[in-house]
């Protein structure tokens, strides 16, 4: 029997080039594929990326392409990544070292529920500006505020900025984002209390039972936010030694109190964990930022206040402390505030939180023709813009009625006519 002649196959054509940029093989059936290898992978193979095209020099040009893109970025598994995958990275590796706790607990609260819902699913190398606005439009329809919609487009930017300046991604997708204007948003009215009501809240507050003894032990924290304008964080920061000085008569805000996510607890192997994860309170060395670490003059009602309080919890370490002496916890401070407010008998729709009387004392100033700038010194804030943008709706109601001073020139006197001037001759 003849043994069969087995046909071999066609081998590619290799057409070498310059080492270094590629290699382009001719497929049997008649196609180009190009070659390059972009690096090493983790498991130590080779990275190898591939084009194609029916010409040679169509596939040359393919070749180039890949090769200028790569030098934009090192690639590292940069197609395989999702965009939560990619910025769940750089928060746990670059925020993570950059912010104080509360901030990077707030940053990770964004991406949880403003940015990974609507583009955490999407490719890295797929990632468009269109889908950056699409986020942001939908976020405004969701009902989320003008704030919401800038810190979810912020963080992605942030995200990407990084990334370019690392070479791990090509472009940045919120470049020519158009955020949408915020015109366009409901502005929430801040929370505040007028003079008269605050009156009644301090009543309350230092009201007594009919055997004298105080309601509220702390209670004068009230009168004292109302006079001095403090968070909440950072009145349970103050501490007697270090902060209070009564013989000047000044208060000097050194630090913040926040409540953090207890990471040292976290429980990786349950689904829920990031949703169990307990809070727990620390003191951070410094206010909320650069112009919150300020000194404070007491007024008369402040520093009696103080005065009060100190008969209190002056033998402890803070102003604001619990029966051991420990520093109280904000939130347990507003909830008492809250109490404080009912009982005084305003209506339900006037029981604010505990910064309301923040606001309280930025607008009594304002109403008292104190000019914003120093509004603005007095609250800490680190722009003067965040003053007047707060508290726009008072400042407008001052330019109103400072216009109502003014004289009316235009009918202050009547002008003379014909007969006047016979009747003056006359």
């Amino acid at each position: 029997m003849e043994k069969k002649k087995t046909e071999k196959k066609e081998k590619p054509v290799e057409k070498r080039r310059e080492k270094g940029t590629g290699g382009i093989t001719q497929r049997k059936d008649g196609t180009f594929q190009g070659s390059y290898v972009a690096g090493i992978k983790p498991d130590n193979k080779k990275d190898v990326r591939y084009v194609y095209a029916k010409t040679e020099a169509e596939c040359k040009r393919k070749l180039r392409a890949l090769r200028e893109e790569l030098k934009k970025t090192d690639y590292v598994y940069v197609e395989k990544n999702t965009v939560k995958a990619y910025m769940e990275h750089w928060l746990k590796n670059v925020k993570a070292n950059e912010l104080k706790p509360k901030s990077y607990d707030h940053l990770e609260e964004t991406l949880k529920y403003d940015v990974y819902p609507f583009i955490g699913h999407i490719q890295l190398r797929a990632l468009k500006s269109d889908d950056i606005e699409e986020m942001l439009t939908k976020l405004r329809q969701r009902g989320s505020a003008h704030s919401t919609v800038q810190k979810a487009y912020q963080a992605v930017n942030a995200c990407f900025k990084y990334g370019l300046n690392k070479k791990t991604v090509a472009v940045n997708p919120c470049a020519g984002v158009s955020i949408p204007n915020a015109k366009l948003f409901k502005k929430k009215g801040i929370q505040f209390y007028t003079q008269e009501e605050a009156e009644i809240i301090c009543k309350q507050a230092l009201s007594c039972w009919s055997k004298g003894k105080r309601r509220y032990p702390l209670g004068s924290f009230v009168p004292l936010l109302i006079n001095t304008g403090l968070r909440a964080g950072e009145l349970t920061a103050l501490q007697w030694e270090r902060d209070i000085n009564l013989k000047e008569n000044m208060l000097t805000v050194r630090g913040n109190v926040v409540r953090i996510k207890d990471r040292d607890t976290d429980d990786e192997a349950s689904a829920d964990a990031e949703a169990k994860k307990k809070r727990k309170l620390v003191e951070q060395n410094s206010a909320k930022t650069d112009s919150g670490e300020r000194p404070i003059p007491l007024n008369a009602a402040a520093k009696a206040a103080l005065e009060d309080l100190q008969t209190v919890t002056g033998n402890h370490t803070y102003v604001m402390s619990t029966k051991t002496g420990n520093m109280m916890d904000p939130t347990n401070l507003d909830h008492m505030f809250r109490r404080i407010v009912e009982a005084s008998g305003l209506p339900k729709e006037k029981v604010y939180g505990l910064h309301s009387l923040r606001h309280t004392f930025a607008t009594l100033l304002l109403n008292n023709n104190v000019d914003v700038k120093t509004v603005s010194v007095l609250l800490g804030h680190a722009d003067i813009s965040t003053t007047y943008n707060t508290y726009i709706h008072v400042i407008k109601e001052q330019k109103v009625k400072a216009l109502a001073t003014l004289p009316d020139l235009t009918h202050s006197g009547k002008p003379k006519t014909e007969d006047s001037n016979k009747t003056a001759d006359s």
